[in-house]
């Protein structure tokens, strides 16, 4: 008996309260997000967390849940404008306006984490996102077949000055292909990727940001090197 009272006591020691278990469930997650609008980046790259909040549709004051796309425009403040034909159901809310830009015809708003298109909608608590991941909401100029959204890798022997870089362009379903005559933007200069999709630059010792650019595509999520 008393073997097993002290087990029992070991345990109660060892599981964190309640309390703290249900804190940390509700912890919102930080993603990086960027905000790239019908003609310019309304919002460069940075660190949000997705805290719960709440936004007006029509004449009522709607909830938004933690972790969602669309409570992450809102912290912005980027002041989207959102339709729904289900009164606050949270999975029939709908952006159909960020900063300027309202959507018009097949082109409109869309938003994916990492590299694909989710099927929830943005305040869709069933598709909450988790810490670290990245959000890009994005002019589509074609609803249901938007451009590619650009991801760049970087490779080379860290001693060596040369680095090559890769362009990846990635469809609605995350499917991707690599990007020829893109730019690749390092810090104030730039290069440009051949039919293979890759660059090579030179890095100087220290830290270095690269982006990729290319015309009717969309931007890439920054990425930092160090040398």
């Amino acid at each position: 008996m008393r073997t097993r009272a002290v087990a029992i006591a070991l345990l109660a020691v060892a599981a964190p309260p309640a309390a703290a278990a249900s804190a940390a469930a509700a912890k919102p997650p930080t993603v990086a997000m960027m905000v790239v609008g019908k003609t310019r980046t309304l919002m460069a790259a940075r660190s949000v967390a997705l805290k719960a909040n709440s936004i007006k549709i029509g004449r009522r004051r709607c909830a938004v849940a933690a972790g969602t796309a669309l409570t992450g425009l809102i912290d912005a403040r980027l002041k989207p404008r959102v339709t729904n034909v289900a009164g606050c159901d949270p999975a029939s809310m709908f952006v159909d306006k960020i900063g300027p830009d309202a959507n018009r015809g097949i082109a409109g708003w869309e938003y994916k984490v990492g590299h694909a298109s989710p099927s929830p909608s943005a305040g869709d608590p069933g598709g909450r996102l988790r810490a670290g991941q990245q959000l890009v909401w994005f002019w589509c100029t074609r609803a249901s077949a938007c451009q590619r959204t650009l991801a760049l890798s970087v490779s080379g022997n860290r001693l060596s000055a040369a680095t090559r870089v890769t362009v990846t362009g990635y469809d609605d379903n995350g499917h991707g292909t690599r990007i020829a005559g893109a730019t690749v933007h390092v810090d104030s200069t730039t290069a440009v990727t051949g039919a293979d999709g890759t660059a090579t630059v030179l890095l100087t010792p220290g830290r270095h940001t690269l982006f990729a650019t290319k015309t009717g595509l969309v931007q890439s999520f920054p990425t930092v090197v160090t040398r």
